[in-house]
């Protein structure tokens, strides 16, 4: 029963590939439009052909599929970088931000007319008018790059 059927779907087939994919249209004397499967056996050398199926794609179904997700999955891997690197410009633009900050603070402290540092050896030292001036042009110059003005 079963290699009944499929002789049965293997005939229809091969039928239905081996129909014709072409019409042809034609005007006859009278002046009527015919269409056909076959051209008329006039000498009508106005015989149009119209293609009802292009040709059929014979890449697979299969190698399609595979295309198709892979380019699917370079898809989400590009999404994935992005995001990765969006959470990474994230990062770093609170790190400058934070940086910015402390370099203002900075610059606050040296806007001062007495200017007192802390030294390593864990001493305060207050500086003279020279020293403070060249530490707020050096603050500045720290504002400057870190809070790019």
């Amino acid at each position: 029963m079963i290699i009944k059927n499929s002789c049965i779907f293997l005939v229809f087939a091969l039928i239905a590939f081996s129909i014709s994919a072409e019409i042809y249209k034609w005007v006859d004397e009278e002046g009527k439009v015919h269409y056909g499967e076959k051209p008329p056996q006039t000498e009508n050398t106005d015989i149009k052909t119209i293609k009802i199926r292009d040709n059929v794609d014979t890449k697979s179904a299969s190698d399609a599929l595979k295309e198709k997700t892979n380019k699917l999955n370079e898809k989400n891997k590009n999404r994935k970088k992005e995001k990765a690197d969006q959470k990474l410009a994230k990062e770093e633009l609170k790190k400058n931000e934070a940086l910015c900050e402390k370099a203002k603070k900075n610059l606050a402290n040296y806007q001062h007319p007495r200017v007192n540092i802390e030294q390593k050896d864990g001493t305060m030292k207050t500086l003279g008018e020279e020293e403070r001036q060249s530490g707020i042009i050096e603050a500045k110059d720290i504002v400057k790059r870190a809070c790019n003005y």
